[in-house]
């Protein structure tokens, strides 16, 4: 089986026709169908689906998978959580449009149930890889044996040889390719160290275990446990490590450079765009909840009339608000500071009669 690589592109469009079949290929682990009709067949070049006289057919190549899903598209795919199904960041929407007519992602709910394209910007909805298209970007249908030991989210070391191992977060499963998604992690690493990329799946070995240290004379249920995690970096890190993004995704291309140093530039700036659809997100999700906090942390409260009535046995002063009690609840005061308040009315009320 041709594996796609992130540095293949193809110009060339396919018919109608080539599309169906090639597309059948994919489901048929790349071998293309001899009941296709002959005219769309020999319109398929040998550089798209070789000529295999031993197996006694034709599979598709690394640039026929390219014409198929071209590379933002395969490489959209290709990171998509391999448990969940879910494609990362924001997709363009001509993008999600050729996505699920050729089958290979599905507009689903939160509870995965399919829903139309127009209910793509909905809350809760999002674009899941199909079977088909799992196929086409080489991902393995069920949790392989390196899921066991590296699971997506987890932390483990990337070991290239020559370097020294660096800590990286597994963010997928081992593609065809033998590659593996990773997202370095560190605090001295560059913008350019930092971006999410694949790594060889032999050189990535399990993280050192950290000793866990509890607390020896606590013996009830507030018993801790210590450990050498990162601190979640702050809003304003956030911000600043967004606005890094948005320079490289508009960062000026070369005008004379070769076509390769272009189409190198061309993926840094999609990769850079991709990668920064992802933390936007995840940055309003934070600030939004930053924002909400107040009320989700559930300061407004109801009080009971027996509540009521205890508070005033305990605070006559409170007998002064009547049938305000429950509102100034309600805003978030507690009873001693609705107590604090009408004694500084009363206060104030005193001075101004002795002036008076």
């Amino acid at each position: 089986m041709s594996v796609f690589t992130t540095t293949a592109y193809t110009t060339d469009k396919l018919t109608l026709g080539q599309r169906r079949v090639m597309l059948a290929a994919v489901d048929a682990d790349g071998r293309l169908p001899d009941v296709a009709n002959q005219r769309v067949l020999n319109g398929i070049s040998e550089s798209w689906a070789r000529t295999d006289v031993a197996a006694g057919g034709r599979f598709l190549t690394a640039e026929g998978r390219a014409a198929v899903a071209p590379l933002g598209r395969f490489s959209l795919l290709a990171r998509a959580n391999p448990e969940t199904g879910r494609l990362p960041g924001t997709t363009g929407h001509s993008d999600m449009l050729a996505l699920v007519r050729d089958g290979l992602a599905v507009l689903q709910d939160s509870d995965g149930r399919p829903l139309p394209v127009a209910d793509r910007w909905e809350r809760g909805n999002s674009l899941r890889i199909t079977e088909r298209g799992r196929r086409l970007v080489g991902m393995p249908l069920t949790a392989p044996e390196f899921a066991k030991r590296h699971p997506v989210g987890s932390w483990a070391m990337w070991k290239r040889e020559g370097e020294t191992a660096r800590p990286v977060q597994i963010l997928g499963w081992p593609l065809a390719d033998g590659t593996v998604r990773v997202l370095p992690r560190g605090a001295r690493l560059s913008y350019a160290e930092s971006a999410e990329r694949p790594a060889p799946a032999e050189q990535i070995r399990p993280a050192p275990q950290v000793p866990m240290a509890t607390v020896p004379d606590r013996s009830d249920d507030r018993r801790k446990t210590m450990t050498d995690r990162t601190p979640e970096p702050t809003l304003d890190d956030g911000l600043a490590a967004l606005r890094g993004l948005a320079a490289a995704v508009v960062k000026p291309m070369t005008p004379r450079a070769e076509t390769w140093e272009q189409v190198k530039a061309i993926e840094e700036r999609a990769t850079a765009g991709y990668e920064l659809a992802e933390r936007f997100t995840e940055f309003d999700e934070r600030a939004t909840a930053d924002r909400r906090a107040p009320r989700e942390w559930g300061i407004s409260r109801e009080l009971s009339e027996e509540q009521i009535a205890a508070e005033l046995e305990k605070r006559p002063e409170l007998q002064a608000l009547g049938g305000f009690m429950a509102t100034l609840a309600q805003l978030g005061l507690a009873p001693w500071q609705m107590a604090n308040l009408v004694r500084k009315v009363q206060a104030h009320q005193q001075v101004g009669a002795e002036e008076s």
